[in-house]
This record gives structure tokens, sequence and C-alpha cells, in this order.
């Protein structure tokens, strides 16, 4: 069977009996028991502390070097403070992923020092609101995929079905049309996105968010440090352009890690009846992992497992990975797996085709035909 043919049979889920439900839910069961009997359930802090260590020196060293840097000739300064700046954003985005990973209780065994870690490392290291991020990515997780359920399919100027690209106004509509198109330079954009929204967020009275003005306090001073210290050293257009490639870099890296997990995988009707092991597996896609890839992308390239094991600390994905492949291939179950740049062409295919109302079944997307169960 191939991923679109079980699609179709499960978006919507007519004749859904309870006992296909109950198999399901005992093949969730199973894979479960199997993952915890191989002990991958178990936190593992002393990777996040180390992480966290290694990561921190690199940062200061690079702050450090743009402070020499700024002595230099103009040709000079170009020249080293501009990949200064561009390796300062791929580290940030480190921070945003063992933020990320605490927000889902996977550093400590204690929920409040996930919490007290999650908060401080997204807010005074990546420069972004804890509490915002939480309550996204908590809904997320909840529905990947539904329709007016999932955030991530609710954004500004991107559209993931024929009905969005027709709300959309100018100049959005024109942003939505060319979507596919734009999604690589839109992706660049993506820390000022989660940094207008975490300031947004923390503005609303908001009863979830408890720490408002802790949380704001810490996020202006992070934000503010940087442009006061490159401003400070460096020429004001020197700054402006070092600050700008170390944060079109942040958003790339994070926004292009979150990217292919779920763009152009099928859609879920808002009052579909859907179990939990359907709807994480048939939304989700996995990234082929290797080392440089796990690190960079901040294990976010294991989503399958990530999704069925949120709280699964990053060390043991690739070893989850492992059970559940053999599982899904044993039971027949389809699994998403394509290398990251076929991952990408999926993503900007499928835009491109919602963007111009090409596509006229939102909940079986025109690229996952291609998609097969691995054997």
């Amino acid at each position: 069977m191939t991923l679109l043919e079980s699609t179709k049979s499960a978006l919507p889920p007519k004749g859904f009996s309870k006992t296909t439900k109950t198999r399901v839910n005992s093949q969730y069961s199973e894979l479960l028991a199997k993952v915890k009997e191989a002990g991958l359930l178990k936190r593992v802090p002393s990777f996040y502390i180390k992480r966290f260590i290694i990561v921190s020196l690199a940062v200061w060293s690079l702050w450090t070097a743009l402070f020499f840097i700024s002595g230099s000739a103009n040709f000079f300064i170009f020249a080293l403070a501009i990949p200064a700046a561009i390796l300062l954003g791929v580290l940030t985005a480190q921070y945003g992923f063992i933020a990320h990973e605490a927000a889902h209780r996977q550093v400590f065994n204690n929920n409040k020092a996930n919490d007290t870690a999650g908060l401080v490392l997204a807010n005074g290291f990546a420069g972004l609101s804890y509490g915002f991020w939480l309550r996204k990515h908590n809904k997320h997780h909840q529905k990947p995929n539904t329709i007016g359920e999932d955030p991530d399919i609710a954004i500004r100027v991107l559209a993931f079905t024929p009905e969005d690209v027709a709300k959309k106004k100018n100049p959005e509509r024109f942003i939505t049309r060319n979507q596919g198109k734009l999604f690589p330079f839109l992706l660049l954009f993506t820390g000022f996105d989660l940094l207008l929204d975490s300031f947004a967020s923390l503005g609303r009275k908001d009863r979830h968010l408890k720490r408002r003005l802790v949380e704001f306090g810490i996020m202006l001073v992070r934000q503010a440090a940087p442009l006061v210290f490159l401003f400070l050293v460096f020429p004001p257009i020197y700054a402006g352009v070092i600050y700008l490639a170390f944060m079109f870099t942040f958003g790339l890296f994070m926004g292009g890690a979150f990217a292919p997990n779920h763009k152009g995988m099928p859609l879920i009707p808002r009052d579909a009846k859907i179990n939990f092991f359907q709807r994480q597996v048939l939304t989700s896609r996995n990234i082929k992992s290797s080392w440089l890839k796990d690190n960079l992308m901040g294990g976010l390239n294991f989503q399958v497992e990530h999704h069925l094991f949120p709280s699964m600390s990053r060390p043991h994905l690739r070893k989850a990975h492992e059970i559940v492949i053999k599982y899904c291939q044993e039971h027949q179950i389809p699994f998403a797996e394509v290398g990251l740049f076929k991952s990408y062409g999926i993503v900007i295919d499928y835009l491109n085709k919602v963007g111009l109302s090409k596509n006229s079944d939102p909940f079986v997307c025109p690229m996952v035909a291609e998609l097969r169960p691995r054997n």
C-alpha cells in the first residue's frame, strides 16, 4: 500500500471500525513497550550540559573575535566579520533547539528544571519567548497538520490550501501566489518573525504566560545586547550588515530545521477522528540521518520518532529510529523518509501548487504519492 492510499483511507476515517482502532492503538502500545525496554525514554542531562558549554564557549569566542576584528581595515571587517556572524547564527539556533527539547521535558527528569532551563535558553540565549513557544508548539504536537488547529499551518504569508490563498489580501496574496519560489528567501526572516510573535504574545494578557514580565525583561536585554555591542565597535553600516547576517542565519537554521518535517505531508480535516499513532506517523516526514544533520537540525530530522515519543532525549532518537522503522516495515505501515534537499524540493513544489491553486484536494498533498513505505 502506498502512503497516498493509506492516507486516503485515513483522512477522513470513514469506515474506521472499533476493531481497526483497537489494532492501531495496540500497535502504538507495542512500539512504546519496545522503546521502553531498550531504555530509550531515560533522560540524558549530561548530553545537554556538555552541548551548552561547548556552544557557549564557541559563541563567546566569536563575539570576542568580532571585537578585535572591528579595528581592522574595511576589507578585513567584511572578510572576517561576516563569516563570524554566520557562525554565531548557526550556534544561536542550537540554543533554540535545546530550549525546544527542554519544553518537551527531554533534558531533566524534573519539570521545573526543564522549564527554568527552557526559559533561560529561549529568552536569554536565543532571544525568543519560552512561554509563547511552549504554547504554540504544544498545539502543533497535539494536532499536527490539522486545519484550524495546528498553528504551524497558519502562517501569515503562506497558504496550505486553496481556500487560504483566496483569503489573502495584497501584499500577502502576491507572496502567497509565489510562495514556493520565495520559500528559501522567506526562511531567512524566520528569526524576525519569531521575535515579533514573541513580543506580541508577551504583550497580550494571556493567562498561560505566567512570567510575562520576566520573559519580556530577559528578551529585551538579550535582543539589545548584540545591537549595542555591534554599533559601539563597528561603523553603523558594517554593524547593520553584520547583525542582518547573524539574524538571517539564525532564522534560516531555525526555520530550515522545522520546515521539511510536515509541510507537503497530508492535511487533516478539523473534525476528523484520527488516533494518535496515525496522526503522528502520516503527517510527519523524516530526513535521512547523518552526523552533521543530527547536530545542525537539533535531532528534528527524526521527526516521526520525535512526534511518537516527544519526551525522548536527542541521543536516543537514532536508536529509536531503528526500532520504529523495523516495526513499520514488519506491519506495512507507511513511513516517509527522504534526503534533506529532496524534502525541500517536495515542500517547494507543494507550496507552488497550492499558491497557484493547482491543488484541488488539500487533504492529500501533491507530492505524497512519491513517498512509499520503506521495505
